[in-house]
């Protein structure tokens, strides 16, 4: 069942078939501005080889930006690591504090005994039973100290141990810094050389309407793959359910991300028995490598627009590890600094700054849905928008300035919890 799950979420997200072109050559340095388009071709094949050769330079781009966010989860791991060593090493610092003066005590007590034992001019004894007493006391005696000395050693040892961890740890973190900034240099290029071939092939509207007619034709094959893998996965699921609730197995409780005041949590506050799972899920329910909601469909409907304007490469990062514990509720947006922000349909758009997000705009969605975005340089138009209408532009506020300038954006179908936003953003950007 867990794996029919883990082949229907990368068969939902599965790049356009001209995407395959792009993975084979995705090590190929292209010199600026060169074509992949045959001179010798025209018409309607001209424009084919165009929006190919588009789609390809975006699967590029994507798959850096994927590279650069998998980078940053890695560091993030990183450094929760670090955390949680330097905590356990304050822990048994304290403990061993505690025991010091006890053994030291002890180690006293040993030597100024020495030898005074079984001694009647010390030991003071009157007769041969009560010098039995005193014997049987100091063995008593000796046996806790002992067992002092053994957990006194043990803690050292302990620390030793999580010291050595933690040096491990910090170049490990080091070496993943010097990874994160070669993939965002890697992510950026990859952007910058997308932008590029986008302004030249994308002025003719014959290659518009190829890239569509592809996009268009993937996405059917994509949906019909998932609803025969869907109904495949339904069917066993039932099975597996009947068979769980008869044995008496507890059905494991759903993780989902709460819902409320979505711009004071960035909506990054999820239950913690979220992560670490390993088996497919739907929407609100662990999923592959922990990650919830990861077969999310496409719920843009007519009309819904890419949140940015402009050149801009993504990957489904749902539900990796970010700083202080918490796992991704989006998807970041990677395009230059400054590029329009807009609303995805009508709605009211309404701002508000927090430390995680930096400059955010929640929009209450006439389609019942709430979308949230995060980092905005800075603000455009508020209140009541239309689809299309710029709310903002590109930046890297909040924790975004660890990063590199992206739109941070999540869709919470009726306002409640978040879910993955991957497949829509792909769909209609």
């Amino acid at each position: 069942m867990r794996a029919l799950w883990a082949i229907l979420a990368g068969m939902a997200l599965i790049v356009p078939t001209t995407s395959t072109v792009a993975r084979a050559d995705a090590g190929v340095s292209r010199p600026t501005g060169a074509s992949g388009v045959d001179p010798d071709a025209s018409g309607d094949d001209a424009a084919e080889q165009a929006a190919a050769e588009i789609a390809a330079a975006r699967a590029r781009a994507n798959a850096a930006a994927e590279a650069l966010f998998e980078a940053e989860s890695d560091l993030d791991a990183l450094e929760l690591q670090q955390q949680a060593l330097e905590q356990d090493i304050e822990v048994l610092i304290a403990q061993i504090e505690a025991l010091r003066a006890t053994v030291e005590q002890v180690a006293v007590n040993r030597f100024t005994r020495a030898g005074t034992d079984s001694m009647p001019l010390l030991t003071g004894y009157r007769d041969a039973g009560e010098q039995a007493q005193v014997d049987v006391l100091i063995d008593i005696v000796n046996e806790t100290s002992a067992d002092d000395f053994d957990q006194f050693e043990s803690l050292n040892s302990d620390l030793e141990d999580a010291q050595a961890e933690l040096r491990q740890a910090q170049d490990d973190a080091e070496a993943a810094r010097d990874e994160l900034d070669r993939r965002r240099e890697d992510a950026l290029a990859e952007v910058e050389r997308l932008k590029e071939i986008e302004e030249q092939r994308l002025e003719d509207e014959a290659v518009q309407r190829a890239l569509e007619a592809q996009r268009a034709a993937q996405r059917a094959r994509d949906q019909a793959a998932a609803d025969e893998l869907l109904a495949e996965a339904a069917a066993q699921d039932a099975i597996g359910t009947q068979t769980q609730l008869g044995s008496g197995t507890v059905v494991p409780d759903v993780a989902v991300v709460p819902a409320g005041d979505i711009d004071d949590i960035d909506s990054s506050v999820i239950d913690n028995r979220s992560t670490g799972g390993t088996g497919g899920g739907l929407t609100g329910v662990t999923g592959a490598g922990g990650r919830p909601g990861a077969l999310a469909g496409d719920l843009g409907a007519a009309g819904w627009v890419c949140p940015v304007q402009g050149t801009t490469a993504f990957a489904d990062t749902w539900g990796q590890a970010r700083s202080g514990g918490r796992t991704h509720q989006g998807v970041d947006m990677i395009a230059a600094r400054g590029l329009p922000i807009v609303a995805v349909v009508d709605g009211f758009a309404q701002s508000k700054v927090n430390t995680l997000g930096g400059n955010t705009v929640a929009l209450s969605g006439v389609d019942g849905n709430r979308y949230y975005y995060a980092h905005l340089d800075e603000w455009a138009t508020l209140g009541q928008v239309t689809a299309g209408t710029i709310i903002g532009y590109v930046g890297d506020t909040g924790n975004a300035k660890f990063s590199t300038p992206h739109l941070h954006f999540e869709i919470h179908p009726g306002g409640g919890a978040a879910v993955n936003p991957f497949a829509t953003v792909f769909n209609h950007c």
